[in-house]
């Protein structure tokens, strides 16, 4: 994010219109120059804290926090530095005045996609006729989408701030207005790429039919033999149905025809069998006009048990427990648990692993499934060092998932066990890792289902990482996905012993909007402990959700979360005393959130998995997120919760830390992908030992310095490390401290 100095000074239109420069004029000028701009505003807050706007000549960005009460159709007068931020010109800081409101904008300049181009930076523009690749889907902040028009590809880009998060993407042809932007991340070579177009509302897509769908169909009703389907469209039509089958090609699809009620459509689909995928798409025709969604997954209910049950590796708190509902924490004793189910295997084990080292008798464990005939198959991240694969049988099959600037991490922890039995099927998940510092040291949580539904909905996530579903052969390398080229094919709602379950995989689910759906649900109170908050979309929601319902409820992040401005974003809405950084040796990995815990006449729900709060989380990492709809464990969660936020203040002792402290010590960026900074304060001159130990406590870098009285800046270069986390450790002479570094 950039960091501006904003100073308003009041101008009166008179002085300024004589400055005023046309825009092509102030393009022209040299990046540095003082610039002044007369034009019509494009957009407003949707777009955050920038303006564009544009005159007869030409389109400019004007940037700056004070930009808030600047509107669409405002005329202004701005002066400022012209900058260049990724190659999109801009002008900040800025000062300005609005000398006239609700003028008409521009008409748009009709484009194809290759004519997005630097002259027509900061216009408006117009596409016609064209698609989206992702039609069916929904709007997800911060994203860019392929739309192709006269057989053009063009990237439309819908900010975090866009009201069309969450709506549906059209899956028909569609003209779309908006307004040329640019992001290149790498300037320094002169890239005219990274042209994209910025959606403002809903305004700015036109479709070209008269019927199309309005919201998505989503699930109700859900039985062991079958479910209803409801959808909306813009206009009632003359007829509705869906296409319903067991494979996403529609091969031998079932048609169901759908009641009609002005513009909600219900469609109840019967005779279906238990714990099973179907995939369905949804059909309302006006005319020869017809509208479709994209080909979703839904599951029917299990005969399984339904029982939930969820542990935890520290300490927690059962006097805030509700009758008979101790929490259960297994301090030492995750892996002898997991173990123990995976002894119980009988038929099929499926395992999705980001870090798995030799401190257990886990991988043991496996090699016993595989020798008395369980079919075993594992993914695990490629770029982490996984000693517990380095005695695994070779009666297993794995894969690594790949390597490469396309992918990042894959960063799941679950395990499929007896999916083709109701009564056997279990999904382990949560954030434990398979490391002896995460099984037995580390704040996480264990989440377990016994539903066949859930095992299956997992599997089809492992199988598509797999490149297939056959369980007794190795992956299939060529259809295998991970990462950004996954997509949306599981189910998202489950019914699990009469409680509702969301699961969401990422990046293909859009998870990041069902994280802000679950945010928004809350009454009364939110209470949540994260390893890290780096999306601000997700941190401005808990602040405007806190401010706007006057919530009640805390929050606790690891001490690497505490950089950056969404720590401050959620502390204003929170307010200071009820949102804290974790100060143990140990590290906070949880990533979970408990919404009205404590209100029974709302919906207690708890969200928890492996997806931080993160834009790689996102965009590119594999992870798997579920929410339980459920006041039980909403309230055992909360028993972890309590003890964490009740110890917070207690510095814990760790191998690599002493009695003794340096003085403000930071690392910044903080995840870091490459350098890293240290800055530090000595009292006194004097030699400096800076040592980086990994995740299991090996020593993998040295460097000795001679530090100043004073502030001091040391630079290191992390682009060699694995992704993963470390510890930096300072030294000099008896005060030694340390942080924790991520690698991502």
């Amino acid at each position: 994010m950039k960091k501006k100095i904003i100073t308003m000074i009041a101008l009166t239109a008179c002085s300024i219109i004589v400055k005023a420069q046309q825009i092509s004029i102030a393009r022209a000028a040299a990046v540095g120059s003082n610039v002044t701009i007369k034009g019509i505003v494009l957009n407003g807050s949707e777009l955050g804290n920038i303006r564009y706007v544009q005159d007869i000549t030409a389109g400019i960005s004007i940037y700056g926090t004070n930009l808030s009460g600047v509107n669409r159709g405002d005329s202004i007068i701005a002066n400022g530095t012209l900058t260049s931020y990724n190659n999109l010109l801009e002008i900040t800081p800025v000062t300005f005045t609005v000398f006239a409101t609700a003028n008409a904008l521009p008409t748009p300049v009709l484009l194809t996609p290759t004519g997005m181009i630097e002259a027509y930076e900061g216009q408006l523009i117009k596409f016609n006729n064209g698609t989206f690749a992702l039609g069916g889907g929904s709007f997800a902040g911060n994203t860019n989408y392929n739309y192709t028009s006269s057989a053009q590809t063009a990237q439309i880009r819908v900010l975090t701030t866009s009201p069309l998060v969450g709506t549906v993407i059209p899956n028909s042809s569609v003209n779309l207005i908006g307004i040329v932007s640019q992001f290149c991340s790498s300037p320094a070579s002169g890239c005219t790429t990274g042209y994209q177009l910025l959606l403002r509302d809903a305004n700015d897509i036109v479709n070209n039919s008269s019927i199309f769908i309005t919201a998505q169909s989503t699930i109700s009703n859900i039985s062991t033999s079958g479910f209803n389907l409801n959808w909306s469209t813009n206009i009632a039509g003359s007829n509705s149905y869906i296409k319903i089958a067991k494979d996403q090609l529609l091969s031998t699809a079932v048609v169901t025809l759908a009641a009609n009620s002005a513009i909600s459509h219900t469609a109840t689909v019967t005779g279906l069998t238990p714990a099973t995928i179907y995939y369905a798409k949804v059909f309302s025709i006006n005319g020869t006009d017809t509208a479709s969604s994209s080909v979703r997954a839904y599951c029917t209910k299990s005969n399984s048990s339904g029982t939930i049950k969820t542990y935890f590796t520290r300490s927690v708190d059962n006097t805030v427990a509700t009758t008979g509902n101790n929490a259960t924490p297994l301090i030492g004793l995750v892996d002898d648990t997991l173990i123990a189910y995976i002894n119980r295997a009988k038929s099929e084990l499926e395992i999705a692993i980001y870090n798995w080292d030799n401190s257990s008798g886990i991988t043991t464990a496996v090699n016993a499934a595989a020798a008395r005939g369980v079919k075993v198959r594992i993914v695990y991240d490629g770029s982490t060092t996984q000693s517990g694969l380095t005695t695994i049988s070779t009666q297993c099959k794995w894969i690594a998932s790949p390597q490469g600037s396309n992918y990042t991490i894959m960063h799941n922890k679950f395990v499929v066990i007896d999916v083709n039995s109701p009564v056997n099927a279990i999904v382990w998940t949560g954030s434990t890792n398979w490391t002896g510092q995460q099984l037995n040291t580390d704040a996480n949580n264990v989440i377990i289902f016994q539903d066949q539904s859930m095992a299956k909905g997992y599997k089809a996530e492992f199988d598509e990482m797999w490149g297939d579903t056959v369980v007794t052969s190795g992956a299939n390398i060529a259809l295998s996905k991970f990462g950004q080229f996954k997509t949306d094919n599981t189910p998202h709602e489950y019914v699990v012993g009469g409680k509702r379950i969301e699961q969401y995989f990422s990046p293909s689910d859009n998870t990041n909007s069902a994280i802000i759906s679950t945010l928004g649900t809350a009454n009364s109170s939110i209470n949540f402990c994260l390893m890290l908050v780096s999306r601000t979309d997700l941190a401005t929601k808990v602040e405007t959700q806190f401010q706007t319902m006057s919530l009640i409820g805390k929050g606790l992040l690891d001490d690497t979360a505490s950089y950056g401005a969404q720590f401050n974003y959620m502390k204003t809405g929170m307010g200071a005393a009820n949102i804290a950084v974790d100060s143990h040796s140990w590290i906070l990995h949880h990533k979970y959130v408990i919404v009205d815990q404590e209100n029974a006449s709302s919906d207690p729900l708890v969200l928890t998995g492996s997806h931080n709060w993160s834009t790689g989380a996102e965009t590119k990492n594999d992870e798997n997120t579920v929410v339980v709809h459920d006041a039980t464990i909403a309230n055992q969660y909360f028993q972890e919760f309590t003890m964490r936020w009740n110890e917070r203040n207690t510095v814990g002792v760790g191998v690599y830390e002493s009695q003794y402290s340096l003085s403000g010590l930071s690392l910044y960026p903080n995840p870091t992908g490459g350098n890293f900074t240290l800055n530090y304060t000595l009292a006194n001159a004097g030699s400096v030992t800076i040592s980086i130990y990994d995740y299991l406590g090996k020593k993998i870098e040295t460097k000795t310095t001679t530090g100043v009285t004073g502030s001091n800046l040391v630079t290191l270069s992390g682009s060699e490390y694995s992704k993963g986390i470390y510890l930096v450790e300072i030294m000099a002479g008896d005060k030694k401290e340390t942080k924790k570094l991520i690698v991502q």
